[in-house]
């Protein structure tokens, strides 16, 4: 395990955590903040001169394009990272491509091949500045996540708002004492 506390733009006092497993090659990296800033929604309109928006996604956030109905939820393995809003739609551009790419026509419904179409087309007139009515929220029941721009908006999450969103991961306490 390694620890390195700094100071880190926006975030503030931060500690990083690494756990790494010398057998298996497991690897964990984690950013805790020294202090807790409770839930937090940001969201703002995807809009040709907001693309370049600074995105800090916190290892809980949970992003989402509500218009498409898209979202991400963190997962037990889900970590921080740092981007813009054209690197997360070019994140669900790619997942929609995976998806595309896997279609079997012989099982799947074609009302499927037809949603996974209509969302690429919607992400790739995202992506090069098409005006089209989409926004892109991150909600993080600890705060951690944020979008740097004049025009998004930011708000604190209710108690409901928090009880309905995924966790994601948890950091793995280890006993020294343990063989495994």
């Amino acid at each position: 395990m390694t620890v390195h506390i700094d100071e880190i733009p926006y975030f503030g006092e931060h500690t990083q955590i690494t756990l790494a497993c010398e057998s298996c090659g497991w690897r964990r990296t984690d950013f805790i903040p020294a202090e807790s800033k409770g839930g937090v929604g940001n969201k703002i309109p995807i809009e040709s001169e907001t693309l370049t928006a600074r995105v800090i996604r916190g290892s809980n956030g949970t992003i989402r394009i509500p218009e498409l109905g898209l979202e991400v939820e963190p997962g037990t393995t889900s970590s921080s990272y740092v981007s813009n809003i054209e690197g997360v739609l070019i994140r669900f551009r790619d997942m929609m491509m995976m998806l595309q790419r896997s279609f079997d026509e012989t099982k799947d419904p074609p009302e499927e091949k037809q949603r996974i179409d209509f969302l690429l087309k919607s992400l790739e007139s995202a992506l090069t500045g098409e005006e089209i009515e989409l926004t892109l929220e991150i909600l993080d029941p600890m705060g951690h996540s944020g979008i740097l721009h004049a025009k998004s908006e930011k708000w604190t999450l209710s108690d409901n708002e928090i009880e309905h969103l995924a966790m994601g991961p948890e950091i793995p306490i280890m006993d020294a004492n343990d063989s495994n």
